[in-house]
């Protein structure tokens, strides 16, 4: 049973490149610009809030791909507060990439980790999602790290990308699928959602 499993994803995988001209695989380096949306629902502040550098924020992303999945790391610089708090996000996810037109319009579908590393002036450690460096292990940060949804539309021209995508934090964490209901934070929004836009060229 396992091993016919393995077939059919392996024949899921590879029917989108028999069809086209895409490579099965690939490696892109891009950047990102995230507008944080502030919940505006006034379509009227939404747009005016784009015209303000200070509700985006740059990343630097690198992704790799598999035919139709798509695993992603997305680096976004630092950012500060009022009370000199410096914070940066990382967004790591895996995604499936659904073609729309074949070679040149897909769909993305997918979530993935949001961590944050934060410090403050005169601190001599930094922390991870609200913790001491050195008290966090690897298993902590993968489990407590809160869970996002990313849906995104791509433009493929030739070996470059553009992509326009939403976020939405949820108040879901994979520690928490394991307490009864956990499952059901994951459609639960934080009401911190964005939406951005990133271009990507393909290294190889």
């Amino acid at each position: 049973m396992r091993k016919l499993l393995l077939c059919i994803l392996l024949v899921l995988l590879l029917i989108p490149s028999a069809l086209g001209a895409r490579n099965l695989f690939e490696v892109g380096l891009g950047v990102s610009g995230i507008y944080d949306t502030n919940d505006s629902e006034d379509m009227q502040r939404f747009l005016e809030g784009m015209a303000h550098g200070e509700n985006w924020t740059l990343g630097v992303g690198l992704n790799t791909r598999l035919s139709i999945l798509d695993v992603s790391l997305l680096a976004m610089l630092p950012s500060g507060s009022d009370d000199g708090e410096q914070a940066m996000s990382l967004l790591s996810g895996v995604a499936l990439q659904i073609p729309l037109v074949t070679d040149a319009l897909y769909v993305s579908v997918g979530g993935g980790l949001t961590t944050v590393f934060s410090y403050a002036d005169g601190e001599t450690e930094a922390r991870i999602a609200g913790r001491a460096v050195s008290e966090v292990t690897f298993g902590d940060v993968v489990v407590e790290s809160p869970l996002h949804l990313r849906f995104g539309l791509d433009v493929l021209i030739g070996s470059a990308k553009v992509g326009f995508f939403y976020l939405v934090d949820t108040e879901a964490t994979i520690g928490g699928f394991q307490e009864p209901g956990g499952w059901a934070d994951l459609f639960q929004s934080t009401g911190n959602e964005k939406v951005g836009m990133m271009m990507q060229l393909a290294l190889f």
